[in-house]
C-alpha cells in the first residue's frame, strides 16, 4: 500500500471516479460492492465534512448521527433506555431488527434510497455513530438498496492505518474487508 494521500489528492480521486468510473468498472475494483470509503484520521473529520459539503454541494448527505438521534426521538429517550439496556450485549437487535420497520439501519437504507432516486449522489456522513449499534458499515455498502443506486455511495470513514496496513475505523476497532473502493 502506498503512503496516505492528502486531501486534495483524496477529492481529485473521488471526483475522478464518480465523474469518470461506470457502474461496473467501481463494482469490478470493489469486488462486487458498489461504494467509495473516503478514509481520513478521525481527528480530521471536521475538515473533511466541511471539504465534501463544499465540493459537492448538491449530493444528498445522510448524517448517521442526526438519524441516530432522530431513532431514538420516534422511541422516545426513557423506552429507548429501557431497551438499549435489555439488549445492551446484542444491540443490533435494537437497531437493526428484522422486526422494527422504523430502526436506525432501515432509517439509513430509505434515505439512501431517496439519494438515488433523486439522482444525487448519496453521501453517509459522521459514520463513526455507527459504533456500538451492531450496524457495520459493510452491511450498508452490501443491502440491495445501494447495489441498485444509480450512483455509488460514498462513505465518509474516520479511519487511520495499523501498522500491518490494516484500517482501524475510529483509531482502534479493525475494519473488515470491504467490497468498496478505498481512497486512502
Amino acid at each position: 500500500m502506498s503512503l496516505p494521500k492528502d486531501i486534495n489528492q483524496k477529492f481529485n480521486e473521488l471526483d475522478f471516479i464518480l465523474k469518470r468510473r461506470d457502474k461496473q468498472s467501481i463494482k469490478m475494483d470493489s469486488h462486487g460492492g458498489y461504494s467509495i470509503l473516503l478514509v481520513y484520521p478521525p481527528i480530521e473529520e471536521k475538515k473533511y465534512l466541511e471539504r465534501i459539503k463544499k465540493t459537492y454541494p448538491n449530493a444528498y448527505f445522510i448524517d448517521v448521527a442526526r438519524e441516530f438521534v432522530e431513532y431514538i426521538d420516534s422511541i422516545g429517550s426513557e423506552k429507548f433506555i429501557e431497551i438499549y439496556q435489555e439488549y445492551s450485549s446484542e444491540p443490533e437487535k435494537l437497531f437493526k431488527s428484522e422486526f422494527n420497520e422504523n430502526d436506525l439501519y432501515k432509517r439509513l437504507l430509505r434515505e439512501i434510497e431517496k439519494a438515488g432516486t433523486v439522482e444525487k449522489i448519496p453521501i453517509l456522513v459522521r459514520t463513526g455513530a455507527l459504533y456500538g449499534t451492531g450496524i457495520e458499515n459493510v452491511s450498508i455498502m452490501d443491502s440491495k438498496v445501494v447495489q441498485d443506486l444509480p450512483i455509488p455511495l460514498v462513505i465518509t470513514y474516520p479511519a487511520t492505518l495499523s501498522e500491518d496496513n490494516k484500517l482501524k475505523f475510529l483509531n482502534f476497532k479493525l475494519a473488515s474487508d470491504y467490497r468498496a473502493t478505498v481512497i486512502y
